[in-house]
């Protein structure tokens, strides 16, 4: 009856260490995947805009703020009816 019990506590280590492998693997996977996809939107997402914006294009009566050759200009427009 021993040798039953012990193929029985051996069959019940087995499942777990098959369990916890698995369970391990796909954490790896998970993260692989995660740093493939966080790599991919950083090399892909747009670069810096050196678009300029002609000064006609603001409405008048609009208020300026700050240096006018400030190496960045903030543009926004608002309808607030």
């Amino acid at each position: 009856m021993t040798s039953r019990q012990e193929r029985r506590q051996n069959k019940s280590k087995n499942s777990s260490n098959y369990v916890q492998k698995n369970w391990m693997l796909m954490v790896g996977v998970a993260i692989v995947i995660t740093a493939i996809a966080t790599i991919t939107f950083v090399t892909l997402s747009p670069n810096d805009s050196n678009e300029t914006i002609d000064s006609s294009t603001l409405v008048s009566g609009g208020s300026l703020i700050g240096d006018p050759d400030a190496p960045v200009t903030l543009v926004e427009f608002g309808d607030f009816q």
